[in-house]
Order: C-alpha cells, then structure tokens, then sequence
C-alpha cells in the first residue's frame, strides 16, 4: 500500500523565472531530495541531454516519481490540442508524441497538459470533439512509454476561458478517451474548480476516480476585485484557499480513498518571483504550509 499522501514540487512554478535556466531544474531536485519531504517532482521540458540524466539519476536513486508538464512546449510553440484548425492540431499532436521520448529521460510517468481556448459556444462541441482525437491519439502514443496522460481542466467563464473545465464536461470527454486508453487522467487544481463555480469538495467527489493529483491553488473569487482570476497568488486571504480549506480538501481525498493504492500526489501552486531567494522562500512557505495541513488532518 502506497503512502495515502505523496507531496509533490511543482518547480517551473514555484522556481517559475529560472524554469528555463539550465541545469537548475537538476540542482533543485538535487537538493530538495535531502529535505525527506518530497516524493513527486513536477518539471517543464527543454532539458539538454546531460541535464536529463541528471534528473534521472537523481530521481530514480530517490525513488521520486517525475510529471512532466507539456505546458510551456504547447504555448511558447503557439500548439493547441483542442484547435479547429486541422493542420495546427496535427502539428501539436506530433510535437506532442515527439517528445515523449524525451520524458522518458527524465523518468517521467506522467505527461500532462491544458487545453485550448473556448471558441464560444456555437463552435464547442466541435472543438471538444477534435480535443477528444488529441487525446485518444497522446494517450495511445504515451502506453509505449508506460506513461499516464494527465489533462488540468482550466476555468470555462472567468479567466483562462479553455474550452474544457467543468467537472462535468471533464468527466464526460475522459470517459469517452476511457473507452479507447485507460492511461487517461486529471490533474485537479483546486482554483480552476472554484472560479468554475464549484464547490471543491463536491468536485472531487465526482471525479474521484479520475483524480491522480491535486495542485492546491489559490484564487479570489469577487467578481468586483482586480485579484479575480487565476493569478497562482499566494495561500491565504483574500484568496478562498487558506490553511484550514487545504486540511479540509485533504480529509476529503482521505474520505473518498483516492489513489489508495498508489498515493495521491499533492503540490502548492504559487508562482514564484524575483531572485532566487525569494523563490526559495516561497518554497520553503509552501512546504510549511503542507506540512502544517498533513499535521492537522492527521495524516
């Protein structure tokens, strides 16, 4: 039986001005291995040769599982999975599988990725479907490599406005990739549920099976402030996101029994800014902040 709980750094975040610098990313796990604490590292791509077998070195001598976030391919290339545009959507799908690779390299056992924007309603459920051919098609592509296709339901109304974020709509789309590869799955981040409109907890009930991880983000969500929106702002007020909901989220994942059997990874989400202290500050709150969480819900 896996460890109820797997915390997890979400580094090109948390490290966000410097998830580009080379060999940082190496340097980090390499130190964050010795604080006993994280058991799941999250990474962008990128990575020159020698870097990646630094990581996997590190990560497999650690025994620390690695996600790969497709993210920062996907946008500085201007790719887009869910696109009506046949010949980009091609495009992304090949770079996609291009890469796999290469997560392969770095030990990666799950790929993950966002969706495209929301082309408005009359054009939805055409773009849905041409996301659900991505998604069949990354997913087959990632089995070869033993890995998991990971999808983060962004918010539908309010900020990002991708074209998958509900719940619901999430559920239905997966269940559909479910019937084809069952290598599919969500990477929950609890700000994108709540500028949704959702109640968190009632979310994760829904989707429980499908959950493999939970980014706890924060987000204000007062129409009338200039804070509204997904900003990866700090825990806490005036955020609806602070140390005792992050507690109660983790009772609830406890409740539901998610991922009992291989442990449910979970990550602070707050951009890091500045120098590199100050990001080494903000990883250092984050890991307080877990660890406080985990105290109180007796895990």
């Amino acid at each position: 039986m896996a460890e109820m709980f797997i915390p997890s750094l979400l580094i090109p975040e948390v490290f966000h001005p410097f998830k580009r610098e080379e060999n940082f990313t190496a340097e980090i796990i390499e130190e964050v291995a010795g604080y006993n604490f994280y058991k799941s590292v999250e990474l962008g791509d990128g990575f020159k040769r020698e870097e990646r077998k630094r990581i996997l070195n590190i990560t497999e001598k650690n025994d620390i599982h690695v996600v790969q976030w497709l993210t920062f391919l996907i946008e500085e290339n201007n790719l887009d999975v869910s696109t009506l545009d046949s010949t980009l959507r091609r495009e992304t799908v090949s770079r996609i599988k291009d890469s796999l690779h290469l997560g392969a390299e770095i030990g990666a056992k799950d790929i993950a990725l966002v969706t495209g924007d929301n082309p408005g309603e009359n054009l939805w459920n055409d773009s849905v479907e041409a996301l659900y051919e991505s998604l069949c098609e990354i997913a087959e592509a990632a089995k070869k490599y033993d890995m998991n296709l990971l999808i983060e339901p962004l918010d539908r109304f309010s900020h990002k406005k991708r074209v998958i974020g509900t719940t619901d709509e999430t559920l239905q789309l997966l269940s559909r990739v479910q019937s084809h590869s069952d290598n599919i799955g969500i990477a929950f981040d609890t700000a994108h549920a709540a500028l949704n409109g959702e109640d968190v907890l009632e979310a994760m009930e829904k989707a429980k099976n499908l959950i493999h991880q939970i980014h706890f983000s924060n987000a204000v969500l007062d129409k009338n402030s200039r804070l509204y929106g997904d900003f990866h702002m700090e825990i806490g007020e005036p955020g609806f996101l602070t140390l005792p909901k992050i507690t109660e989220i983790l009772h609830n994942a406890k409740e539901l029994k998610m991922q009992d059997e291989r442990g449910l990874r979970i990550a602070g989400e707050v951009r890091g800014k500045g120098d590199k202290e100050s990001c080494y500050a903000n990883e250092l709150a984050l890991r307080n902040i877990m660890k406080e969480a985990l105290n109180q819900a007796s895990i």
